[in-house]
């Protein structure tokens, strides 16, 4: 179909006037008179309440250009001037989502949360509710958050520990020769056995002993021959020799009994009896017969087994309760079924730096003697360590730098509060500060209340109320120096 010449006049004529309107409204653009019907009296535009925007809502600025984001020319837009209104509402994870009033968000259902500008006065209930987690009450549900209180309760635990049988060092004893001389009827030949004290264990020949027990005999025979002498200073002088010479015997080893037996006429003996001076089973043998000794050097060692130590390696964090006078439970894989009790005698000032563990010592009676030295056993130690306030371990979140808990503040509100603990018992945890025993806290979906917290931006650490001078544990206002 061929078009008239009119037509195509009417048409020109429309494009031509298109170009010119585009050309019009770039030229009002760049004078900033767009979208305003007057200018000031140096015919410029006013723009207190113009601003361009990126199309693609990328930023906003006071001045044309391109967007520095997507290279878009922006467009001017016209601010309406408002008058003071109450804060909006929005949600925090869909920040575009706001009401003039409380609600829950369309898109995900989270409670919107109030929206006040930095240059606005904060109202104290505003203000809680900004610091605190605000579940809908279908998050609510869906989370189920159960609050929990501390409490305060007398703690007693029981510790396992393994230990080992051991000599007690105060019954281990020398035999030790009191002359020197040569060992003959060598009568206790081997370890293991056990020895009455008293017992006859070898013979030894001593050239001392030999020449103590002659001078002996001269010495008894000048008393008996000069005590009818009539001179007082004769008769002084012979008894205190004889007294001199027994004392001789007395050290170099002679019981009373063999002195006695020179003295109801007894003859010189080449070979002495040595006997034990302590009973018990013989640890060491030091002499074989015929073999020469020093006076002092050691023949045997016994022990006294009737009583032992068990020596408990306790660790480091177990340790601090641990006293003198505690009663120790023991059980022996040697003789299944059977209990052996005691109490710690002593604890060793010194920490194991490879095993961080404190040795502690208990005294264990062995009147059977079926305990021996080497051998292990489990123990059981009670240790008390008083008041304590407890609070279930999932209730505390360690973030590396604090230990946070979750107080409820409000219904479905949920503020975060710094805690210090102390000790580990089992699933509790001991507060030392930072909760009192009628506190509120959330004992399961902390994480989750903790991510709804960050992403609101509430700081971890919490002022006004919830400083940590005012929440000292119940019944132990010195808890926090102890620590």
């Amino acid at each position: 179909m061929r078009l008239s010449a009119g037509v195509i006049t009417f048409l020109v004529g429309l494009v031509v006037l298109a170009i010119a309107g585009v050309f019009y409204s770039q030229f009002l653009v760049a004078t900033g008179q767009y979208g305003h019907g007057g200018t000031n009296g140096n015919g410029q535009a006013a723009q207190a309440n113009v601003k361009y925007a990126c199309p693609m809502r990328c930023a906003e600025f006071d001045e044309p250009g391109m967007c520095p984001v997507c290279g878009m020319d922006m467009m001017p837009i016209e601010m309406a001037v408002a008058a003071p209104q109450e804060p909006a509402y929005y949600c925090p994870h869909h920040p575009h989502v706001t009401k003039d009033s409380p609600g829950t968000c369309v898109a995900c259902g989270m409670e919107l949360v109030p929206y006040v500008g930095d240059d606005a006065g904060v109202d104290p209930a505003v203000a809680e509710s900004v610091s605190a987690v605000k579940l809908s009450p279908l998050q609510a549900v869906l989370a189920n958050v159960q609050p929990i209180s501390p409490v305060l309760e007398d703690v007693t635990v029981l510790i396992n520990a393994i230990g080992e049988v051991s000599v007690s060092e105060d019954r281990v004893n020398s035999i030790v020769s009191w002359q020197a001389g040569r060992v003959d009827n060598l009568l206790l030949r081997e370890t293991g056995g056990y020895i009455n004290s008293g017992a006859h264990i070898l013979d030894i020949y001593s050239e001392e002993l030999v020449q103590a027990q002659d001078e002996y005999l001269l010495a008894l025979e000048a008393v008996s021959s000069l005590g009818d002498s009539g001179y007082e200073s004769i008769t002084s002088s012979s008894q205190r020799l004889l007294d001199a010479t027994r004392r001789k015997l007395e050290r170099l080893g002679l019981s009373t009994e063999q002195i006695d037996g020179l003295d109801n006429g007894g003859a010189v003996r080449e070979h002495t009896e040595i006997t034990a001076t302590h009973g018990g089973v013989v640890m060491e043998k030091f002499v074989t017969e015929g073999m020469y000794v020093r006076e002092g050097e050691r023949l045997f060692t016994v022990a006294d087994l009737s009583r032992v130590w068990v020596e408990v390696e306790v660790f480091e964090h177990d340790f601090s309760q641990l006293a003198v006078g505690q009663a120790v439970t023991m059980h022996c894989p040697v003789h299944q079924g059977m209990v052996f009790t005691g109490k710690i005698e002593l604890i060793e000032p010194s920490l194991n730096p490879r095993t961080r563990t404190h040795i502690t010592r208990v005294e264990v009676s062995n009147t059977d003697g079926i305990l021996r030295p080497g051998m292990v056993m489990d123990t059981e130690l009670t240790v008390n360590f008083g008041e304590k306030l407890l609070l279930t371990r999932n209730a505390v979140l360690h973030t590396g730098d604090v230990d946070l808990v979750y107080v409820l503040s409000g219904e479905n509100q949920w503020q975060p509060r710094e805690v210090v603990i102390g000790q580990d018992f089992g699933d509790s945890v001991e507060i030392v500060s930072g909760l009192s025993e009628g506190d509120l806290v959330a004992g399961t979906a902390v994480f989750l209340l903790d991510s709804e917290a960050q992403l609101k931006g509430i700081p971890r650490l919490t002022n006004g109320d919830t400083s940590m001078d005012d929440h000292e544990p119940a019944g132990d206002p010195h808890a926090g120096h102890n620590h």
